[in-house]
């Protein structure tokens, strides 16, 4: 399937269902992520999501303490700090400021800590040398719905990570479009599950399924109280290459 082709049935199949397009063109600014950083853990959603998806993930994944791992997205570290606990070393990039420095924060008081906290797009045309390497695993969770091209995103992962190695993705289930609080949050509204398992075998990933890694109820921005769901997404990159 060639990627003309490949993106152009994704824009026709969200047509079909009344969504905005796979592709959209993100306008949430990281200037808002860095203004909400200070308070973003003093949500218990957010607090109760991270340990339901590193729970799913921990069920899926069969973690190592010798692994190298990359977050993509990794807001102030609500799952960045388990994962760093049952791996040898991580790397979290986020584009938001405000949010590595709250992590920064936390690992300030554990001297010990093996997280190393960057700012950086993973579309970066330029990857940093913290990128230059091979990952045992890559893992992002609610951070693929901001991200604009999301099969550019997942092709640049497939190249990071180790024959071998293990991707892991958590995000929302297609939703009604009021999930997010602001209308002019330009946001992928969640995704099908079967358009994401057809961009991850674009990308070149194998052994993918999806599982369910948590189900809960919030009053959106229309003021309906409507259950959402996340998705964790698992696939791996072949050994042959």
């Amino acid at each position: 399937m060639t990627e003309h082709f490949f993106i152009t049935f994704l824009h026709r199949a969200d047509k079909q269902s009344h969504k905005h397009s796979l592709l959209i063109k993100r306008t949430d600014s990281t200037e808002r992520f860095d203004a909400a950083a200070e308070t973003w853990d003093d949500n218990p959603l957010r607090v109760m999501l991270a340990r339901q998806v590193m729970q799913s993930m921990q069920d899926s994944i069969p973690f190592q303490t010798s692994w190298n791992v990359l977050e993509i997205g990794c807001g102030t570290g609500l799952l960045s700090c388990p994962v760093a606990r049952k791996t040898a070393k991580l790397t979290t990039i986020d584009t938001s400021q405000g949010m590595i420095d709250e992590l920064k924060k936390k690992l300030r008081e554990d001297k010990s800590s093996n997280i190393r906290p960057v700012v950086l797009d993973i579309l970066s045309p330029s990857l940093s040398p913290e990128l230059a390497k091979l990952y045992d695993l890559v893992f992002s969770s609610m951070t693929f719905h901001h991200i604009e091209e999301v099969d550019k995103a997942l092709q640049k992962i497939h190249t990071l990570v180790r024959p071998g190695g293990y991707l892991a993705i958590a995000d929302l289930d297609e939703e009604d479009g009021f999930f997010h609080d602001s209308d002019d949050e330009r946001v992928h509204h969640g995704f099908r599950r079967d358009l994401f398992e057809k961009l991850l075998m674009h990308a070149g990933f194998i052994d993918i399924s999806f599982s369910t890694a948590a189900t809960f109820n919030k009053i959106n921005r229309a003021g309906n109280e409507r259950s959402y769901s996340i998705f964790l997404a698992t696939a791996r990159k072949s050994n042959e290459q």
